[in-house]
């Protein structure tokens, strides 16, 4: 099977919503392991040397970069403001994407117990599987919180925190039209070498600003959880403060 069976014109994999391992799958048969090592040795430089450039954390460089590849070399979103479907299904993200957002959330003048309160059944979901004992790695995170509104959703069905969004929203696109359901129909994603190391240049941001002491052997890869997840760590600690007050 060629890395086109199942792509259009552009590039962009066609049935990448539907399972993550036909994903990567399509993304090595796409690119060498060279080209993707060349893309992500890049990238993170690229990150790097823009966020001491501009004065910003590298997280918000690396956002700058990849959404000027997505300018520069993909036909225009047709996703638009409003357009939430796929905000009704799980994001894993990594700490330094979590702590991103809440630092956007903060300046956005967001209430975080009031994000807490309207997602209190996805939340009380996710605790329940976090308290239940079962291995983490066989729990389907994104089936458990399918079909509920992300917690950074406003009632416009807008993000409240889009610039700071983490990749796994970034790389849920559309390029062919609008999608008109929770089907994610014209969702496409794989379009773009640096849409595939991007992770990669994540976890070794995140593994640099981890205190030495703290870190293990880096492998490429970062801890990942669930929106819901972070958010509830966010109440427990939060709680817990108040409790020493």
């Amino acid at each position: 099977m060629t890395s086109t069976a199942f792509s259009d014109q552009n590039g962009v994999y066609l049935m990448g919503m539907t399972d993550a391992q036909d994903l990567r799958n399509y993304i090595t048969a796409r690119f060498t392991e060279g080209e993707l090592q060349f893309a992500y040795e890049l990238f993170l430089k690229n990150a790097q040397d823009l966020g001491k450039a501009e004065h910003i954390p590298p997280l918000q460089a690396l956002w700058k970069i990849l959404d000027a590849a997505y300018k520069k070399k993909m036909p225009p979103l047709t996703c638009g403001e409003g357009c939430a479907h796929c905000c009704y299904t799980g994001v894993m993200i990594t700490k330094m994407e979590w702590d991103g957002m809440i630092n956007a959330a903060r300046k956005n003048g967001l209430d975080l117990m009031e994000l807490v309160e309207r997602s209190e059944k996805s939340l009380h979901r996710v605790k329940k599987a976090v308290e239940s004992g079962i291995d983490p790695e066989k729990i389907d995170w994104y089936q458990m919180v399918i079909n509920q509104r992300c917690p950074f959703l406003d009632d416009n069905e807008s993000c409240t925190i889009h610039d700071d969004r983490p990749l796994d929203c970034r790389n849920m696109v559309a390029f062919r039209d609008a999608c008109a359901s929770k089907k994610l129909e014209h969702a496409q994603r794989g379009g773009l070498i640096e849409e595939a190391v991007a992770p990669a240049v994540i976890a070794k941001l995140q593994y640099d600003a981890t205190p030495k002491m703290k870190r293990r052997k880096f492998d490429g890869t970062a801890p990942l959880r669930l929106i819901q997840h972070w958010l509830l760590d966010w109440k427990k600690k939060k709680s817990t403060r108040k409790k020493k007050k």
